[in-house]
């Protein structure tokens, strides 16, 4: 933020705009004269000033049009801020030699204005920085990223991120949610079908059984800001209806309404599907699809950018390390974090670091330090489930043979991982790292009822 020059004699007007100014942040520098004489005026108006010069027309009556021609002729690029109880009485200070005149009450209102918006502009940028700190690495795909961020927050259309499970979705929404003071994630996987659109969008007084009160959605709960739609892919086919409705008209209606309601939303959606397959699977509308894709963000698993690992660890252990306790990974434990695959991804790793503070004393991290559950993931020189996979769609006849065998094998291997957790879809949908409601949805998309799979 610039810094300000002030030239006044000592007054209740001018003590006022200091406590302004010197309200504004630490970054802000307030210079005043240590004297009023002209000729001391004079000598400091031939260095160089700040970018901003307020000025005092009162206080040097006699000498206004010989201080300020001196300020224009050696800083020129000052912006000059002239005042005065009565503007009208120095009609013969030329307004070339200013920006701009006011009284004095108008400049009262005229700074309180600009310094409020100068505050909210530093505490944006401030936020800015905060959030896109997390967002660490040096690869090329990280660095372009962060241009892409950067870019979107000028911006006001939908944005659609997507990338498998822990690459940092939600930090690349709340980095584009900066600007806004109001931020509402809404998880589409955890919120059952039926309710749905009363929590998007409310619902009226009796609009339905049980609904004793008004209630206020998270759309225009989030009016005026950014809401965040978490795992969009698993949203119901009814409730995308409504929404490309909001996209397309800025409208919502509650539940029992009779009136729309108009909102101001950023909508910022994501997603770890491939909706282009959902949407030929039927599961996803196309229509809205290419209403959030206004500005894509497509994030890469960690195992594409294995030279943001060490960026990464080091984060983490930075964020996690109790104070004064150091902690620094040696080579043979960096190499062993870069030769994991990250099923996981970013979450997984942070999960490692994490569990590695709590079980080390500090100093230096060795490879043993590192507990990584490779057991599920170790690959050989057999043939991998990729490999499998591939065989098995060489032998497909059509595209759709392969589609139906896909699923096949994913119904298989729902209702195999459901009933080696003797039938507990809780437990189950912990071991597959996905939501409980998640999965009772992809069982019913799957044609697969709960009792059947249990049995």
């Amino acid at each position: 933020m610039p810094s300000i020059d002030f030239f006044t004699k000592e007054t209740a007007t001018s003590s006022f705009i200091l406590d302004v100014l010197s309200s504004v942040d630490n970054k802000v520098d307030v210079h005043t004269p240590t004297s009023d004489e002209a000729s001391e005026i004079a000598e400091s108006l031939q260095k160089p000033l700040a970018a901003i010069v307020i000025w005092d027309l009162d206080s040097f009556t006699a000498k206004n049009v010989e201080l300020l021609s001196s300020l224009r002729e050696h800083n020129p690029d000052s912006m000059i801020l002239a005042y005065a109880e009565a503007p009208e009485r120095h009609a013969t200070v030329s307004s070339k030699l200013y920006d701009t005149i006011l009284s004095t009450e108008a400049l009262r209102l005229h700074l309180m204005s600009k310094i409020s918006r100068l505050k909210e502009i530093y505490n944006a940028k401030r936020v800015f920085r905060e959030r896109m700190s997390h967002l660490v690495g040096k690869s090329d795909a990280i660095k372009r990223l962060r241009k892409n961020v950067e870019r979107a927050i000028l911006h006001t259309g939908p944005v659609l991120i997507q990338g498998e499970s822990g690459v940092g979705k939600d930090l690349i929404a709340r980095a584009i949610a900066c600007v806004y003071d109001k931020f509402v994630t809404v998880n589409c996987s955890a919120i059952p079908e039926a309710l749905f659109e009363s929590e998007l969008f409310g619902h009226t007084r009796g609009a339905f059984t049980g609904a004793q009160n008004e209630r206020i959605g998270l759309f225009e709960d989030a009016n005026g800001g950014a809401i965040f739609l978490d795992e969009i892919g698993d949203m119901p086919l009814h409730a995308q209806v409504k929404l490309l409705r909001v996209i397309q008209n800025h409208e919502i209606r509650p539940i029992g309404a009779n009136k729309t309601r108009h909102i101001n939303v950023r909508i910022i959606a994501a997603t770890n599907r491939d909706l282009k397959e959902e949407i030929f699977e039927k599961r996803f509308r196309e229509d809205l699809y290419y209403r959030l894709n206004v500005i894509p963000m497509q994030l890469s698993p960690l195992r594409d950018r294995k030279e943001d690992i060490e960026d990464l660890a080091n984060y983490f252990i930075r964020q996690y390390a109790p104070a004064g306790e150091p902690y620094t990974l040696s080579p043979d434990a960096l190499k062993k974090l870069q030769e994991h695959n990250w099923p996981g991804n970013i979450r997984e790793l942070e999960n490692v670091i994490q569990r590695a503070l709590c079980f080390t004393d500090p100093g230096i991290l060795t490879p043993e330090d590192l507990q990584i559950d490779e057991d599920s993931y170790k690959t050989s020189t057999n043939f991998t489930s990729a490999d499998s996979a591939a065989i098995k769609a060489f032998n497909a006849n059509s595209y759709d043979d392969f589609r139906n065998m896909q699923l096949d094998e994913e119904r298989e291997f729902l209702k195999s991982t459901i009933r080696n957790c003797n039938g507990s879809v809780s437990l189950a949908a912990e071991q597959l790292r996905m939501n409980r409601t998640a999965l009772y949805n992809r069982l019913a998309r799957l044609g697969l009822s709960v009792k059947d799979v249990q049995s």
